[in-house]
């Protein structure tokens, strides 16, 4: 889920009604940083929020649609606010022993056809993504899909579920770099249907005309991939850093004249399990090809600290 540009934005503004603008949102009440479920348990490890990527706390309609990747923001941001969009929330933790990650997100609409809208939508979008392979199921939870997805380029392994309760549409994704998420997706997305209330906004104070289905399956095929690998391949990618850095225990063989392991930099820099590729933010690269800007340098330049060890700068192709 890269950044996008919204520079049609405000055209597309100008051109709607201005009673269409006038009107003030509701405030979701209880306030959605309160509505999602805790952590699978005590040992996953809250993200920083100033992590790139990392989907933790409040955001709009333009972040929610830059966590993602789409081929038209304009149309999607139009049809998040002719649904109803108010406001959004997320939280993500990773657990350091199995490189676990757990993503959590709640948007609320206006009413409930438009989080209706929105969860058609999605599906649509989650289920033309390369990476998708086949539905995943799940009881005591209505109206909701299920994903399973297989990256085999960053070696990814997501079960996503995403739900609508009341006017709140809901996403609780869990990945892995090995395919062992089933059981803490299924708990961790019920635990959460149980955790959300009935609404955030009361039926009474629901638009009386909801907006068209039909977009919302137009739009499906338009939105490209919300809140799944470039979002959630980042947060597995910081999961392997953690792992890899909690590892730093034992002697480790250094280059001549670099005796001792260096404080932990000021970036971690995650690194696969097999230690062969360095995660850049969007793609994993080739640890013996180049290095990450960002590690921690030797002196003299000729090596960079990987997190567990000194590596040889390469030196670029002649």
């Amino acid at each position: 889920m890269n950044h996008r540009l919204y520079a049609a934005l405000g055209a597309v503004l100008a051109m709607m009604p201005v009673s269409a603008l006038a009107g003030s949102s509701p405030t979701p009440s209880p306030g959605l940083d309160t509505v999602l479920a805790a952590a699978p348990g005590s040992d996953f490890v809250e993200a920083d929020k100033t992590a790139p990527g990392v989907i933790e706390g409040a955001f709009n309609a333009q972040q929610y649609i830059a966590f993602g990747t789409t081929t038209n923001p304009t149309a999607v941001k139009a049809t998040l606010d002719r649904d109803g969009f108010i406001a959004g929330y997320g939280k993500t933790w990773v657990q350091r022993a199995t490189a676990h990650a757990v993503v959590e997100a709640v948007v609320a609409f206006s009413g409930g056809p438009g989080a209706k809208n929105w969860l058609a939508a999605s599906e649509l979008a989650d289920k033309s993504d390369p990476s998708y392979k086949n539905p995943i199921t799940i009881t005591g939870i209505d109206p909701y899909y299920g994903a399973h997805f297989v990256n085999t380029t960053n070696k990814t392994y997501i079960d996503e579920y995403a739900f609508v309760k009341g006017n709140d549409f809901y996403l609780v994704a869990v990945a892995s770099i090995a395919d062992d998420v089933a059981p803490t997706a299924v708990a961790q997305a019920q635990a959460q249907y149980k955790a959300a209330p009935a609404y955030t906004v009361p039926p009474a104070d629901w638009p009386t005309t909801p907006s068209s289905n039909s977009t919302a399956f137009n739009i499906g095929y338009w939105m490209g991939r919300i809140l799944i690998f470039a979002l959630i391949g980042g947060v597995v990618a910081l999961a392997i850093g953690l792992v890899m850095r909690s590892r730093r225990r034992s002697a480790t063989a250094l280059p001549t004249g670099y005796g001792t392991i260096p404080a932990v930099p000021a970036v971690v820099v995650p690194m696969s399990p097999d230690g062969n590729f360095w995660w850049d933010g969007q793609a994993w690269r080739d640890a013996s090809r180049e290095a990450p800007a960002s590690a921690q340098r030797s002196p003299d330049g000729a090596f960079w600290w990987d997190g567990a060890k000194w590596r040889a700068v390469p030196r670029p192709p002649m």
